[in-house]
């Protein structure tokens, strides 16, 4: 696996595909199971780049304020989101745990959450310190972790932002 040409910059594993992204401004899906590798250029280097629950889709946060969802079989942008801050940082992105809304961190103090099928920003979520650079959806509860400097805030989702 070295096609990349560039620095990956994210990499996320399930049991069957590995997915990276890179500074090169790609995302590679390699299925494990036939030995294949596919590529997409999203036009800006890639920051964060994980899977939807049901590995149909990519959603990959590119350096430079937006965040895309790609189709995996097509390639085809199905959505951006847009308006947070992100053109110093590596930040992550994630979705919530039944895959209908994005989060991501932000240079501005804040995670914004998005709605996956409009693309319109919902809430945000304020931190203390400018940069919120890491996030994670707790798998299967309405729990998101994020991480702004030195601490780490635990944030339960009311259930009407699910």
């Amino acid at each position: 696996m070295n096609e990349a040409k560039d620095n990956v910059t994210s990499l996320y594993v399930t049991d069957s595909q590995i997915l990276t992204g890179s500074a090169d401004a790609c995302i590679r899906r390699y299925d494990i199971r036939l030995g294949f590798m596919y590529s997409d250029y999203l036009g800006g280097p890639i920051s964060c780049a994980t899977f939807t629950k049901d590995s149909q889709c990519t959603l990959a946060g590119l350096q430079g304020d937006a965040i895309r969802l790609i189709d995996n079989d097509t390639g085809k942008l199905l959505n951006e989101f847009s308006g947070h801050s992100n053109s110093e940082y590596k930040l992550e992105c994630c979705m919530n745990s039944k895959d209908n809304y994005i989060y991501s961190g932000s240079e501005d103090s804040a995670v914004y959450i998005w709605d996956l099928i409009t693309g319109k920003i919902i809430s945000k979520l304020q931190h203390d310190y400018r940069v919120v650079h890491s996030i994670s959806f707790h798998p299967t509860e309405e729990k998101l972790l994020s991480a702004s400097l030195g601490c780490v805030y635990l944030w339960e989702i009311p259930e009407d932002n699910d």
